[in-house]
Formats: C-alpha cells, structure tokens, sequence
C-alpha cells in the first residue's frame, strides 16, 4: 500500500505542474456565453471544453468569477462525467490573444482583484484514500476532494516591470510589501547552483489569511540567465479539502 500511495503522490505533482500546460494546449473553439471581451480593438474570444461555470457572470466586458461559493466541479465548469473517482481533472478558460482579457475574482470577505488572464484554470483532485509519509505517518494528501485554481497573465520584460507588476499585486490584494524586497535580493543574486547547470525559474509568493476555507495569493517567477529577464505573474487559490460526492 505504501508503494501504491507513493506512485499517486509521484502522479499527482507530475499532473499539477502540467495544468498550465494543458490550459495552453486547449484548442480554439467558440466563446463560452458571456466570456468574450475587447482588447486594443481586438476581440479575444475564450475556449472552454466543460459545463458552463456557475460562479462565472459577466458585467460590462469583464469575466467575474465569484469564489465567494462553496468549490464544486459545477461552480467552476470542470467535468466530471467519465465518473472517474481519482485522478485530476481541469476547467481551463484560455484567451486567443496574447495580451490578456479582463478578469474579476471575488474573495471571501469582501474583497475583490481585477487582473488581465491569459489563462484562467481550476483544479479538481480525488484522493479516495489520501496519500501518508510511510516513513512518518504524516498526512500529504488528505483523503478527499481537493479545488485549486491558478492564473497566469501577460509576462512582462524588465527588472523594473517585473518589480512594479508584482508589487501593484500586492497592493491590490492589500498585502505588506515584505516579499518585493525578498524578490530584488535573488534578482540581484543573479544565477546559483553549479556551473554549467541550467538555472531553475526563481519565484516569490504571499498569500491572504485563509478565510472560508479558502486561501488566495500572488507570486512571480522569472529565470535569471536571460539577456531580458522575463517575470511571469500568477494568481493562485486553493480550497479545504471537500467530500467526494
């Protein structure tokens, strides 16, 4: 059994990293109803393969999603009807054009953060049984249905861009100021590790206090061998975990 779990633990980070991935890879298709908007005279038009997302409204062009509601694969458009009762399943939202689309997400408490979203994708995770260290005991996947969300924007090119896009999240969020000192430390650090080893992206993140069962952040990663350094701003969210229905 605890081989068993430490192949699904392995499965589950490798499918968590490709989500973004799988999110890009969707192939065009006609705009879900009301998830089009206008961006330098251009109409962006957005493919989604799922149920229409109940948490989702549209008000004057901009896409609203209300995180306000208890997760569900119906709230956020994911399908689920192969009757799978493990595994990860996704609802992406991906924009044509290259610049982004207008994105509202309303937060427990009353607060809310407009972003421009190339991708916009939630996660669904069974774990029948959850996942425990062998060796320790400790619980590393709870047995459950697990929700997480990730949102990608336009990148940006520059250390100046990237510092400012990255603390104008913050404050859009209300979030100290801390992390963007942390951020121009590893910038100016430049590569580690060994010579000759590609670096890996470097990143800095911080969240909002959990609320609802809900916990909402913002970070930026960038990799420092680049001639222009380029920063990826991400949105995330992850939920408590849920019964599986």
């Amino acid at each position: 059994m605890a081989s068993t779990r430490g192949r699904r633990l392995a499965a589950t980070l490798v499918v968590a990293t490709m989500v973004g991935l799988l999110a890009g890879c969707t192939p065009a298709a006609e705009p879900a109803p009301g998830t089009s908007s206008r961006s330098d005279g251009r109409e962006l038009s957005v493919s989604h393969h799922g149920p229409q997302p109940t948490a989702m409204t549209t008000e004057d062009g901009v896409e609203v999603w209300d995180l306000t509601v208890p997760p569900s694969a119906e709230a956020f458009g994911i399908d689920t009807s192969d009757g799978s009762t493990s595994g990860v399943q996704v609802g992406a939202y991906s924009s044509s054009g290259g610049g982004g689309r207008p994105v509202r997400f309303v937060l427990p408490g009353g607060t809310s953060v407009d972003v421009r979203a190339n991708e916009v994708t939630f996660q669904l995770d069974d774990s029948p049984e959850g996942v425990d260290d062998p060796t320790t005991g400790e619980v590393l996947v709870p047995a459950g249905r697990s929700f997480g969300l990730r949102v990608d924007t336009p990148a940006v090119e520059g250390v100046d861009a990237g510092v400012a896009g990255y603390e104008e999240a913050l404050e859009g969020l209300g979030l100290p100021s801390d992390t963007v000192g942390e951020l121009q430390q590893k910038i100016a650090a430049g590569p580690t590790g060994r010579p000759g080893d590609a670096p890996e992206r470097i990143a800095v993140s911080a969240s909002l206090p959990r609320e609802q069962g809900m916990q909402f952040g913002v970070g930026t990663r960038f990799r420092p061998d680049q001639d222009i350094t380029v920063f990826l701003l991400e949105y995330s969210a992850n939920w408590d975990v849920v019964p599986i229905p």
